[in-house]
């Protein structure tokens, strides 16, 4: 039997997948599956002959339409916004698995803001019902049904063996209900089935909020909290937890976790925060920034960088400029990390740069990323992540 190693994004898996190669003989790798859930799900279907494709955004094509065609038949005397019923989907049907009306009549709605009675959830119901329904007419499902429903399909199958000794999940906050219940399916329960890695601090992707227990998985007793952070400075991770401050950081089980006794070894200079008046003038900076620690790193020394942005068009316009100024870039894309590349500044969106790590990291975000606590702090977890890609020098410009 095979261990599974898997994660969220195909960026990390193939990352782990690199780092695995040079502490593993290649027997053992032989031994180990990495890959990320979605790929995993993917294979699945497609060795089933399962015809339907994944939706991963509801505003593009297909999606879009069946969309559109649901909130077509919404009842107007409710008078709630489409935002209200695109939340309500992803945060309570979606995230608990409903699929009947008696199942979203009894839901827990907790935090969603908006009171509704038993009569408004049956008014509401249909709108959901409809969307589905387009989906399965385009051969589509939502990601969250299809974890669910493959979970079904391994409970229910009579001797169904996926044949693995052991499943290790990093990133373990960016997995939501379905995900976290398909895991649970995927092997049968005993000593050392289940490796959990997670940090509520990163947690980026605020729709995929879960609680383990309530998933199945059951940690009490059996976790630990890591303190010590072997990656970054004391300096960027102070920096960076600062961001957080006054923002809530639960410790994926329905609790909260703290930041005050996370240390670092290692110390290195303070990382700058800096206004700028656009991409021109951070672009100036950055280019500064790296050509100063190129001059002062060692003969035999080879520093990384990356560049991580708010936004794939931002990336790309400082990469533009990077190359004007004589240093060769090259984007990280979900098809690679460019993980050989020598001697080059990688560029990086925020959720792109989630998992890997640099020498040097220069931040660009919007000043907007940086307003009260309670409005932004999605935002202010992104450039914690994003911080924290760093080893020994890190620039975070506000444009």
């Amino acid at each position: 039997k095979k261990v599974l190693f898997t994660t969220f994004t195909r960026n990390l898996a193939l990352d782990i997948e690199e780092n695995l190669k040079t502490l593993c003989s290649a027997d053992t790798m032989s031994k180990i599956e990495v890959k990320n859930l979605d790929a995993w799900v993917g294979g699945f279907m497609r060795a089933r002959k399962l015809e339907h494709r994944i939706v991963y955004d509801r505003k593009q094509d297909g999606a879009l339409q069946a969309w559109q065609s649901a909130l077509a038949t919404k009842d107007a005397t409710l008078d709630l916004p489409d935002s209200f019923y695109s939340d309500e989907l992803e945060q309570v049907v979606l995230a608990q698995g409903l699929t009947t009306l008696d199942q979203y009549r009894t839901a827990r709605r907790i935090g969603r803001g908006v009171i509704l009675s038993r009569a408004k959830r049956d008014a509401v119901w249909p709108v959901f019902e409809e969307y589905r329904g387009q989906l399965a007419s385009r051969k589509l499902k939502e990601v969250d049904d299809a974890y669910r429903e493959i979970a079904e399909m391994i409970a229910t199958e009579q001797g169904s063996e996926l044949g693995y000794a052991a499943i290790v999940i990093d990133e373990t906050q960016d997995f939501g209900p379905q995900a976290l219940k398909l895991l649970r399916a995927m092997i049968a329960h005993g000593p050392n089935d289940l490796f959990f890695v997670g940090d509520g601090h990163q947690r980026i992707y605020s729709r995929n909020r879960a609680a383990m227990s309530r998933c199945g998985i059951d940690i009490r007793g059996r976790s630990r909290k890591l303190y010590l952070n072997y990656r970054t400075t004391d300096e960027i991770r102070r920096q960076a937890v600062a961001l957080l401050e006054a923002c809530e950081i639960d410790d994926l089980d329905d609790g909260h976790d703290e930041s005050k006794r996370y240390k670092s070894l290692s110390h290195g200079p303070a990382p700058e925060v800096r206004k700028t008046s656009g991409l021109e003038e951070a672009s100036e900076a950055t280019i500064g920034f790296i050509q100063q620690w190129r001059s002062a790193q060692a003969e035999n020394e080879s520093l990384s960088f990356c560049v991580v942005s708010y936004s794939e068009k931002s990336r790309d316009a400082l990469g533009q400029q990077l190359q004007a100024a004589g240093i060769a870039s090259v984007p990280i894309t979900a098809q690679s990390n460019h993980a050989d590349a020598r001697n080059v500044v990688h560029l990086a969106t925020m959720h792109r740069a989630k998992g890997l790590e640099f020498d040097c990291v220069i931040v660009v975000a919007p000043e907007s990323y940086l307003g009260p606590a309670e409005e932004t702090a999605g935002q202010r977890r992104l450039l914690y992540v994003a911080l924290t890609r760093a080893k020994r020098g890190a620039l975070l410009l506000q444009v």
